[in-house]
């Protein structure tokens, strides 16, 4: 379920028509929802969308770049992911503390 959906509901033509100018500047794999919850997340943070008016919604729509899209959607990706999920708890270990592991190495030699 979208955040807001009445207004989004109200304004969806005009995703549509900024996602149809986005993805003929070569900009694939880029949804609706990702455009508006960019809005919501970057945009209107700081507003009361229950008092924003429709043209103000429109306006910042329509005035959206893609790379700036783009960038958020990469460091949403970047926040997400579990970058160590695939490592077992020895080589945590391992990376968590260097040393102790280089210097058993050396004695070993």
């Amino acid at each position: 379920m979208v955040e807001h959906e009445r207004l989004f509901k109200q304004v969806l033509p005009v995703l549509n028509s900024k996602l149809e100018e986005i993805k003929l500047n070569g900009y694939e794999g880029i949804a609706i929802e990702d455009l508006w919850n960019f809005c919501l997340q970057k945009k209107w943070r700081k507003k009361n969308l229950a008092e924003i008016r429709i043209h103000e919604v429109v306006s910042t729509i329509f005035s959206l770049r893609a790379s700036e899209i783009v960038s958020h959607l990469q460091i949403q990706q970047f926040q997400s992911t579990n970058w160590f999920s695939e490592l077992n708890q020895d080589e945590l270990k391992e990376l968590l503390n260097p040393a102790k592991h280089n210097n058993s190495d050396t004695e070993n030699n």
